[in-house]
C-alpha cells in the first residue's frame, strides 16, 4: 500500500485527478483549482480565503461558492473547517484520501521509467559526447561550410541582462500574526534582518500591515521563491543606497 506523501510532492497528480473527475461540477473544479493554486500554504497545506474573495476571483456568486465547497467536501477533495466569521475564516486543506490517491499516482509515475542502469534503466550519452566507441558516429568537419560561414554580428554584442518579472504585492494586516511571523522566519532564514528594515510596512483602510509578495511565504522548492528573494534583495540594496546618499548629503551640508 502506498504511503501518503506531503501535498507539495503530489500537487501535480492531485490537480490532474481533480481535473479528470467526471462527477465534479465545473464550478467545484474551478473553486478547488483557485484555492489550491493561489492560497494554499506550502508548509501548513492549508488555505483561508473567504467566500467573497473566491467569488470575486472566479466571477461567481457567494451562493455558488458555498455550493461548490460543499460538493468538494462531499466528494472528499477538501477537508473544510468552517470559521465563525469574526476574524476566523473557513479553513481548507486537501483531504487525506485525495492526497493518498495522488501519492499512489506519483508512485506509479516514479516506477514507469527508472534512470538508474543497475535497476534496468537506460544510459543516455551526455550532450556533445563522443559516442563512436559505443557504435555511434562522429560527424567530420565540413570544411567547405567553414569557408563560407560568416561571423554572426551578434556575437560581439554585449550580453543581455537577465531581468525578472515584476512581483505583485498583497496587503497582509498586522493582526494576521501567524502569517506575519512565518514571513519573519522565512526572511530571517534567507539572511534578511526584518520586514520593517526592508520598508514593507504600510497602512490600508486605516489598518497597519505589510506589502508582501503573497499572504504566505513560499516553499523553498517553489520557482517563485527565486523571484521573491531577488525582490527582497533589491529592496535591501535600494534602502542601503538611499541611506548612504542621505548620510553623504548631511555631511556635505
Amino acid at each position: 500500500m502506498s504511503v501518503s506523501r506531503p501535498f507539495r510532492e503530489v500537487k501535480l497528480q492531485w490537480l490532474q485527478q481533480l481535473s479528470c473527475d467526471k462527477n465534479l461540477s465545473d464550478n467545484a473544479r474551478s473553486v478547488a483549482l483557485y484555492i489550491v493554486t493561489t492560497h494554499m500554504n506550502g508548509h501548513t497545506e492549508k488555505a483561508w480565503p473567504s467566500y467573497q474573495t473566491i467569488a470575486d476571483a472566479t466571477g461567481k456568486s457567494v451562493k455558488t461558492i458555498q455550493r461548490a465547497i460543499r460538493e468538494l467536501e462531499d466528494r472528499e477533495w477538501l477537508d473544510v473547517r468552517r470559521g465563525n466569521g469574526t476574524g476566523h475564516n473557513t479553513e481548507y486543506r486537501p483531504s487525506a484520501l485525495s492526497i493518498l490517491r495522488a501519492s499512489e499516482a506519483r508512485e506509479k509515475t516514479d516506477k514507469t521509467v527508472t534512470l538508474y542502469p543497475h535497476k534496468g534503466g537506460q544510459i543516455r550519452p551526455g550532450r556533445w559526447s563522443d559516442v563512436s566507441g559505443e557504435g555511434g558516429q562522429i560527424c567530420p568537419a565540413n570544411l567547405e561550410k567553414e569557408k563560407t560561414n560568416k561571423p554572426n554580428p551578434r556575437e560581439d554584442a554585449p550580453p543581455r541582462v537577465e531581468t525578472r518579472r515584476a512581483v505583485p504585492l498583497v496587503f497582509v494586516a498586522q493582526t494576521k500574526a501567524d502569517q506575519v511571523e512565518q514571513w519573519r522566519n522565512w526572511l530571517r532564514r534567507h539572511g534578511f534582518s526584518s520586514i520593517d528594515a526592508l520598508g514593507m510596512r504600510m497602512v490600508k483602510a486605516g489598518k497597519p500591515g505589510y506589502a508582501l509578495p503573497s499572504y504566505w511565504p513560499p516553499d523553498d522548492t517553489s520557482p517563485s521563491a527565486l523571484d521573491w528573494l531577488a525582490f527582497f534583495s533589491h529592496r535591501r540594496d535600494h534602502i542601503a543606497d538611499e541611506k548612504a546618499r542621505q548620510t553623504e548629503l548631511r555631511m556635505v551640508s
